[in-house]
């Protein structure tokens, strides 16, 4: 009985897998160009049709309420429709499940000061942190920048400037073109002179 109900959890736990994976409309009309998790083709800012991809996202989201992807398109969707209101709580929604790149976006609604986003500088620390320990690269270098430039004054920075190197030292094998490395070796000197408030 024990191995009946592990083999239809494994399979409940695959088939959730292959659906948060499958590219549904809203992926269609709304993928982030720079989500390195988007599983549908890459939609520019300009080419969104946000009627279409809207009422899309809703609909996939009535489907598979708990795809943070999902979540997070919708947001974005939102976003730029100047739904502020509405991109923050989907984007912090998909963020608060685990989805890298919405942990970054939110953290950049936090740093930005966007409208209805919450004003506290050090949940930006803790969002981007999540992000770059889960490998999104504009989340490790933003997070090392902030800290070196102090902008994480009276926040609990959890990571060493040890840790901070080493991160960057993975965001520079991971650079795709040489103005990219050239600033993470800016960056890389800034942090030797880093000290932790």
């Amino acid at each position: 009985m024990r191995s009946f109900i592990l083999a239809i959890s494994a399979l409940v736990f695959a088939q959730a897998a292959v659906a948060a994976d499958t590219m549904t409309n809203c992926d269609r009309y709304a993928a982030h160009p720079e989500d390195p998790d988007r599983v549908g083709p890459p939609v520019e800012t300009k080419d969104l049709q946000f009627d279409k991809a809207i009422a899309a996202c809703e609909a996939d989201l009535k489907t598979d309420p708990t795809n943070a992807r999902l979540h997070y398109l919708l947001g974005r969707l939102y976003f730029y429709n100047k739904q502020n209101e509405k991109a923050v709580q989907e984007v912090r929604l998909a963020a608060d499940k685990g989805y890298r790149q919405a942990q970054f976006v939110f953290g950049a609604f936090i740093n930005n000061k966007r409208p209805f986003a919450p004003t506290d500088i050090c949940l930006v620390e803790q969002y981007w942190l999540k992000s770059a320990q889960a490998g999104r690269q504009a989340a490790r270098i933003s997070y090392v920048r902030h800290a070196v430039k102090g902008k994480f004054a009276g926040c609990k920075v959890q990571l060493s400037k040890d840790q901070m190197l080493a991160m960057l030292d993975t965001v520079a094998k991971e650079a795709p073109n040489y103005y990219e490395r050239l600033y993470i070796e800016d960056l890389t000197e800034a942090l030797q002179s880093y000290k932790p408030n």
